[in-house]
This record gives C-alpha cells, sequence and structure tokens, in this order.
C-alpha cells in the first residue's frame, strides 16, 4: 500500500547446455516474453513498467506484479518463491497452466489487480455562479451546489457525471456526490475525462490524467466550465419573427447524430440554449419523412462559432420563406369553435389546380393552422359524418408578402332530429312530461323557428328538429295540476341525444273527490317540511278551490293532528284558507309514527284516497305492512294510500315498503326528490318574533295564486283560474 510497482516476466533463459529436452526453445520463450512487454507497456501508455528476468527454470514463463523496491536495478533480481516470498503477486504461469500467455489475458488480469484509488473533486466557475440547475449562489448555498468561498468562489457540482475513457477505448462513468467529488478505480494509463452528453458542462481541465503504477490515491481537481448561454433570433426574409421554428444545431466535427441539438423558436422568433466553444452548424429541423418541397422556407446552412469569451452570445438567422402560416379561425353561427375537424387546402390556379398543399386538423378552439406558398388556393372543411358541421369550402388568397384572407369563417351545422330523453333525479325515465322547446334568439330554423310544444312517451322520449350548436330553451311549464315542477334552461349540444334532468312535483295531478293528506312531521323532515307545506297549499289552492271535492289534513308525529277534526270538509274558502293556515303552522319535530296516523284515519274518515308524505325514517318493514292491510281491510271503501316518498333511495328497504303499501292498497308510489333547506336559527328567530308582534296574518289565496307551485311561476290566465273571479276569497 503506497508504494510503486512494476511488471516482471520470468523467462526461461540459459538451461539448454545443462538438459536435454526436445520440446525446449529458448528463443520462443525469448520472443514470447518480448511480445508481452511491448503488449503491457503499449496497453498502459508506458505507466507501467515492465521488466524481463532470465531464469535458470525449465519451461518458466512466469508474469508476476512486483513491489519497485524489489526492482533488479537495485542489485538484486527476486524471482519465483523469493518474489512471492517479498509481496510478489503471481499473475501467469507457463508452468502451472500448461499454456502459453496471450497478451489480451495477461492484460485483463493486470487491470482488475492493479486499480489505483483515484480521488476527483469537480469545480465549476462562472461570473454569475449558475449552479447546477441553472439557478443562483442562493440556490447553490440552498443545495443545489456547494460554494468554495477559500478557493475564488468555486463551486463544488454535486451529482454531475463524468466520463473517463482510457486510451485504448474502457470508458467508466463516476458520478459525484453531496459534496461534488468522486471516488473510484483506475488502471494505470491515461485516462480522457469528457463531460456527459447533454449535460451543462462544457469542457474539462484537465481533460486527461495519467494514472501511474502506484498504490496510492491519486488526487485530481478537475475544473469545469459551463456552456455559453446562446440566442438565437431567427427572422424571414420581410424582417418578421419566425414563430415555431425548429432549428438543428450540430457540432461542425460532430461523431454522431446525438451529439445534435433542436430548438424551436417562440413567438417573437427567439430561442435560447447553451452550447459548448466550437463551430456549429444550423440547419432547417425537417420532420420525418417531410420532403423538402414541403419545407417552409428554403434550404439553409450556416455556420455559426461559439467563442472562448465568457459573455453570452446572440445569433440573427435570416431565411427566405416560401411558406407561410396562415391561420383561419372557423366558427359557428353563435361563434362555437368548429374544433377537431379535418381540413384539406389544395391549389386553385391553373396547372395545379386539386393538388392537395396540406392536410390537418383544427384546434379546441376551432383554428386551422397550415403553411401556404403565395397563391390561390381552395380550403375544405371536411367533417365526419358523427359531428355537427356541414361540408364546405371557401377560396384563401395568400399575397407575396403573406398576407392571407379570409383570416375567420362561419361554417354552418346540420339540422337533425334529437331526441330528449327526460329521466327523474332517481334515473327513472319521466314518461308523459309536458315540455316544449324553442330557439333562445328567436331565429331558428325553419323546422323550429318558433316554440315547439312536446310530450314524452312512457319512455321519457321526445323528438324535436334542432340545428346542432345552436342555442335553444327547454321548458316545463307550471300548470294548475302539474306532474313534473316547472323548470327552464338553455342549451346547445352536437350530439342526437340529449337527457335532461326533470323533478317530480309532490302531489301531481289528484283525481279522486274525497282525501286526505297525511303529512309526517317528525323532526327527520326538518328539511323539506317548507317545500311540502308550499306544495301542499298550492295543491289545495289549485286543485281543490271552486270544485266539488272535499278533503282534510293530518299532521302525522307522536300524536296525529287534524285540521279538521271528525271527517272531510267541502272546498269553499274560508275551509281552504283555513286549511293553508293549518299548514302553515306544522313544524318538524318528535318522533315518526306514521302507523298511527294511518291507523287514525282510516278508522275515522271516510274518503276515497289518501296522500301520505314521508321521508320513510321509520320502520316499514312486514310488521307495518301487516298492521296496514289489516286496518285498510277494515275499512268499508277500501280507500286508496298513494305514498310520496321524499328522497328515497331505489330499491332500498324504505323505497321497497312504500311500494309494497302502494301496490297493497291499488294506488300509486311517487317518488320525489328535494333539497334540504339550510337552517338560518337568527332568521327563524327574528320571523317568530315579527309574528307574535304583528298577531296572526291570513293567508290570502290571491298572493297565493301568483306564485310559482313548489318555486316555480304561474301565468296570469292560471292565476285567475285559481282565482275564479270571486272577489270575496281574497277578502
Amino acid at each position: 500500500q503506497g508504494s510503486a510497482f512494476y511488471v516482471q516476466v520470468e523467462r526461461c533463459f540459459g538451461v539448454t547446455d545443462q538438459v536435454c529436452s526436445v520440446r525446449l526453445e529458448e528463443a520462443k520463450y525469448s520472443r514470447s516474453s518480448e511480445e508481452l512487454k511491448v503488449a503491457i507497456e503499449d496497453y498502459f501508455d508506458g505507466q507501467l513498467c515492465v521488466e524481463v528476468v532470465d531464469v535458470p527454470t525449465l519451461y518458466a514463463l512466469e508474469v508476476r506484479v512486483m513491489p519497485d523496491a524489489m526492482h533488479p536495478r537495485h542489485g538484486r533480481k527476486y524471482v519465483a518463491q523469493d518474489a512471492e516470498t517479498c509481496g510478489g503477486r503471481l499473475v501467469f504461469s507457463k508452468i502451472q497452466s500448461r499454456k502459453w500467455p496471450k497478451a489480451d489475458h495477461v492484460i485483463r488480469q493486470l487491470q482488475e489487480f492493479c486499480r489505483v484509488s483515484v480521488r476527483m473533486t469537480l469545480w465549476c466557475k462562472e461570473s454569475k455562479k449558475v449552479t447546477a440547475e441553472g439557478g443562483s449562489a442562493r440556490d447553490a448555498i440552498n443545495g443545489t451546489a456547494s460554494i468554495d468561498c477559500a478557493n475564488g468562489g468555486r463551486l463544488r457540482q454535486p451529482h454531475a457525471t463524468v466520463l473517463c475513457t482510457h486510451s485504448k477505448g474502457d470508458l467508466q462513468e463516476f458520478h459525484t456526490n453531496a459534496e461534488g467529488e468522486i471516488e473510484g478505480l483506475l488502471f494505470p494509463g491515461t485516462h480522457t475525462l469528457e463531460c456527459e452528453l447533454g449535460s451543462r458542462f462544457d469542457r474539462l481541465m484537465p481533460d486527461a490524467i495519467a494514472v501511474p503504477a502506484r498504490f496510492s490515491p491519486l488526487e485530481v481537481e478537475v475544473m469545469a466550465s459551463l456552456k455559453k448561454p446562446c440566442t438565437f433570433a431567427v427572422f424571414d426574409h420581410l424582417n418578421r419573427p419566425f414563430s415555431a421554428f425548429p432549428l438543428r444545431l450540430r457540432p461542425r466535427d460532430a461523431r454522431d447524430e446525438l451529439q445534435s441539438l433542436r430548438v424551436v423558436t417562440k413567438v417573437n422568433g427567439r430561442g435560447r440554449v447553451r452550447l459548448g466553444r466550437g463551430v456549429w452548424v444550423a440547419t432547417y429541423d425537417a420532420a420525418e419523412g417531410e420532403p423538402q418541397d414541403a419545407w417552409p422556407i428554403r434550404a439553409i446552412r450556416t455556420e455559426l462559432e461559439v467563442q472562448e469569451a465568457e459573455v453570452p452570445q446572440f445569433f440573427r438567422l435570416c431565411v427566405h420563406r416560401v411558406r407561410f402560416t396562415c391561420e383561419i379561425m372557423l366558427h359557428t353561427r353563435y361563434q362555437e369553435p368548429v374544433a377537431l375537424c379535418p381540413f384539406v387546402a389544395k391549389f386553385a390556379e391553373r396547372g395545379t389546380s386539386g393538388r392537395v398543399v396540406c392536410r390537418g386538423v383544427t384546434t379546441d378552439i376551432g383554428l386551422a393552422a397550415c403553411d401556404l406558398p403565395a397563391g390561390r388556393f381552395t380550403f375544405r372543411v371536411e367533417p365526419s359524418e358523427d359531428m355537427a358541421f356541414v361540408p364546405q369550402h371557401f377560396e384563401v388568397i395568400v399575397s407575396d408578402e403573406g398576407v392571407f384572407s379570409p383570416r375567420d369563417r362561419m361554417v354552418e351545422t346540420k339540422t337533425v332530429d334529437v331526441t330528449l330523453q327526460l329521466v327523474t333525479p332517481d334515473g327513472e325515465a319521466a314518461p308523459g312530461c309536458i315540455c316544449s322547446l324553442a330557439p333562445q334568439f328567436g331565429n331558428g330554423t325553419a323546422s323550429l323557428s318558433q316554440e315547439v310544444p312536446m310530450r314524452t312517451d312512457e319512455g321519457g322520449l321526445a323528438t324535436a328538429t334542432v340545428s346542432l350548436l345552436e342555442p335553444y330553451v327547454f321548458r316545463v311549464r307550471d300548470m294548475r295540476a302539474p306532474e313534473y315542477m316547472p323548470q327552464e334552461f338553455a342549451f346547445l349540444t352536437d350530439r342526437r341525444t340529449v337527457t335532461a334532468v326533470v323533478a317530480r312535483s309532490v302531489f301531481g295531478p289528484i283525481c279522486e273527490r274525497q282525501v286526505v293528506f297525511v303529512v309526517d312531521t317528525s323532526g327527520s323532515m326538518g328539511p323539506y317540511l317548507s317545500d311540502v307545506k308550499a306544495a301542499l297549499n298550492m295543491t289545495i289552492a289549485r286543485q281543490f278551490h271552486q270544485s266539488n271535492k272535499r278533503f282534510n289534513v293530518v299532521a302525522a308525529t307522536g300524536c296525529p293532528t287534524e285540521f279538521r277534526p271528525g271527517g272531510l270538509v267541502d272546498c269553499t274558502p274560508v275551509n281552504i284558507e283555513d286549511a293553508m293556515r293549518f299548514c302553515e303552522s306544522m313544524s318538524a319535530g318528535g318522533t315518526s309514527n306514521i302507523l298511527r296516523a294511518i291507523a287514525h284515519v282510516l278508522r275515522t274518515l271516510d274518503f276515497e284516497a289518501m296522500y301520505l308524505v314521508t321521508d320513510g325514517k321509520c320502520d316499514v318493514g312486514d310488521e307495518f305492512l301487516g298492521q296496514v292491510k289489516t286496518h285498510f281491510l277494515q275499512h268499508p271503501g277500501r280507500p286508496k294510500i298513494h305514498p310520496v316518498g321524499i328522497n328515497c333511495v331505489p330499491q332500498r328497504l324504505t323505497y321497497r315498503g312504500l311500494g309494497a303499501l302502494a301496490s297493497m292498497t291499488h294506488a300509486t308510489f311517487r317518488r320525489v326528490c328535494l333539497q334540504q333547506d339550510v337552517s338560518d336559527p337568527v332568521g327563524d328567530l327574528v320571523a317568530a318574533q315579527g309574528g307574535a308582534a304583528g298577531g296572526h296574518a291570513g293567508l290570502s289565496l290571491l298572493d297565493l295564486a301568483g306564485a310559482a307551485a313548489e318555486g316555480g311561476t304561474t301565468t296570469e290566465e292560471e292565476a285567475e283560474d285559481c282565482r275564479g273571479g270571486d272577489d270575496g276569497l281574497a277578502e
């Protein structure tokens, strides 16, 4: 350890006079040893010396690595066992292997044994102290690189790659640690130091190191120079910046294509890149398979010299355009983009008419970009069958200065039959929904220039002829006895099927004459109770006012409370207003006991149908259904019980239980989705205080008829129907 070494070749010599052997040729031993000496010294660049020693041993030809202190020049030869005793290391022995030595095999053995420890420190210095990622010295302090102030502000370069290549081609790759240091093993010889291809470094100094034949660490400091920041400005012959220009840069003496770089200019025609010192060749970087006649410029080849000076360099390249970038914005009548639509541009002039110049697809914003030479062209929009656009063509003119027209173009859309699929919030079809469709701006196609009424079939489907990508208004109008809640929204589509969600009204049309409304007012109904009360008031006002029907209202909680105990009431104005006041007085609280309310109504009242409004947060299992069936069969009129389920999850226990209740009484299970109210304790307190101060305010049918049922709007004609012409009713 720490001492120099050399290679000793011991050859058989001077034994022919002592022994008689037909196989012994001393001349061959001499030639082989000399060939080994030349090969070893040449491979290790003279750093590993070879000494040939004659030994009087029959058939001997041995190669050893010996300490330099045992060299024959010191006056004594150490061979065979003496050499082993003095620290020599046998690499090859003809006596043991019974084979003549091969130079490459011996050299490989020497490479493995004679590796020397090398410690390299990689430094970098630049005027702006650019760090490993191109940041500032502050970034370096934070960990990108370390600054050694005692060494002139040089930067240690962590996590960098150094390629070490022996003169005979053996390559090793080393990586610096967090301190910018490398520890490795190299065999004697000359090793070239290079930067990794594509790294931020240009050169390393020194660019080569000589590793001596000595078993002691070799300390080497390497200074790396950063590549120079270079800016390329590309202008055309009209002195306009050339954006998105692909520039290929290659070193003039590049060995392969891997050493080249690609730069694409920005909108201002400039691109930035770091380059190593030397001469570079700039050319147009054509796409793979792109013929030269499709290039937007004439062929260029410009040599540029990146100088040794540290300051950044600026290069200006002037190219001659033969094609100009033309960007045409394609849109519909209502400024919707013609997105992802294929197009083609063809020559329109004589002699070249019909030849395709370029093809492409519009962007997401409907921009059709293509490179066209000066002349006249036919621009065709070629949408596929499933697209909303109509195929069409128009003329594009490009001047010698690159000015083109038109810059935007309107594309017509198809008029097709569109199927409207209406579903309820729980995903079921919405049959029998009376709705309408009209152009939003009143200038639609001839087939739909005004509002068109529609009614969905049993599958919730309706069909209308519309122009694609044009705005239409979909309406579900408010009615006297609405099946669905009124709503209105505007939409446009490029598809043949449109799905819309429509919500059922709470009660829908009521056909029976004698009706009892049972409302679950337990605590779980609190978020929905205001909507239920509004719906119940509107139903009474619209469907029962001035009719021959009779009704009653029951609030179902722990103890059921009737609007009018003992029976049903006629639809007089006084009864209707009193019923509406009763509805407004209902509040949520307590436990749910709808079984008790149903049993009470079935025992005490004579009616045709019961509308039971509940969220199902109660036991509606088999025991519940059995008890209801008992009371139902005891009623002489066998009335229908229509459950109205608020936000019941389909096919769950509550859903199935309410459905079974409706099926048992030959009624209809109505599934309704309502939004939960956000409680406002302060607002509720203020409203309660205001009501106490002002007394009990009466509810007027006139006020109610002017409002929308369950959040909708009411027309003047329907309000007149609701008032029925009775002026005394409002009083």
